[in-house]
């Protein structure tokens, strides 16, 4: 399997995304760490993974990335268990939708807080974890409600700001890294539907340009896997992915 015994740690790893990830990497033969911010949505997932794949070796932690405190406790739980880690995978991220007057400064502060602060100090706290491992990646699960020029019709400006840095800590990071074998990867999708990788029909369903539908998360994990797996001195540092179905008004589904 290509991620045989690969130590991987995902966060934001409670129903939804998360648990797509979890799946798949332990289908690929990954020991996985999840956290969640409760730790019956991790306990969850685990017990999701173990039913797919009986003999997957998986930990479960609660961890809300708002609180510096429990990212401490959880690279501390998985230091306990395992002298490395090769994938850091940042996943955990608040979703805030609507306009700036519309929301709540609480939700503003929170979404900063778990998407952008959440992620760099949760990066610092692997990080010697990470460099002990051969071939140590950190990816970020991004979007494009970051980038310049690229509006999201959904997300709120909040959201899109805290993406924007969560991506230029990436870029910095990538930056200081250089040379010491750490890749440094963002992804960067549109808005995407999440089936299970275990209904077949929809996981693997083939998606027209011609159709008002979105990207599907088989078309991110497939990006994530192409640039997980390339040699080590090639470092696929950003990939950026797009609806290729424009609606009559020029915008993206």
């Amino acid at each position: 399997m290509q991620f045989k015994n690969k130590k991987i740690v995902i966060t934001g790893a409670s129903p939804d995304f998360g648990l797509t990830l979890s799946i798949l990497f332990a289908e690929l033969g990954a020991e996985l760490y999840l956290s969640a911010r409760t730790l019956e949505k991790a306990k969850a997932t685990a017990a999701q993974v173990v039913e797919v794949v009986p003999d997957a070796r998986v930990s479960a932690f609660q961890v809300d990335v708002t609180r510096p405190n429990e990212i401490a406790q959880f690279a501390e739980g998985v230091a306990a268990l395992t002298d490395k880690v090769d994938i850091l995978v940042n996943n955990a991220s608040l979703w805030l939708s609507g306009s700036l007057l519309e929301v709540s400064e609480d939700h503003i502060v929170e979404t900063i807080n778990s998407t952008a602060t959440g992620s760099i100090l949760m990066t610092r706290k692997f990080l010697p974890l990470l460099q002990r491992s051969d071939t140590p990646d950190i990816l970020f699960i991004n979007s494009t409600a970051s980038l310049e020029n690229n509006p999201h019709s959904l997300a709120n400006e909040a959201f899109s700001a805290a993406k924007a840095a969560q991506s230029t800590f990436a870029d910095r990071l990538r930056y200081r890294l250089a040379g010491q074998g750490v890749r440094v990867i963002s992804i960067y999708p549109p808005n995407f539907d999440n089936p299970s990788p275990l209904d077949e029909a929809k996981w693997f369903e083939t998606r027209s340009h011609t159709e008002h539908m979105h990207l599907s998360a088989r078309n991110v994990f497939e990006c994530i896997q192409f640039a997980l797996s390339q040699d080590r001195i090639c470092s696929i540092d950003k990939i950026v992915l797009s609806n290729n179905n424009l609606l009559a008004n020029g915008s993206h589904v």
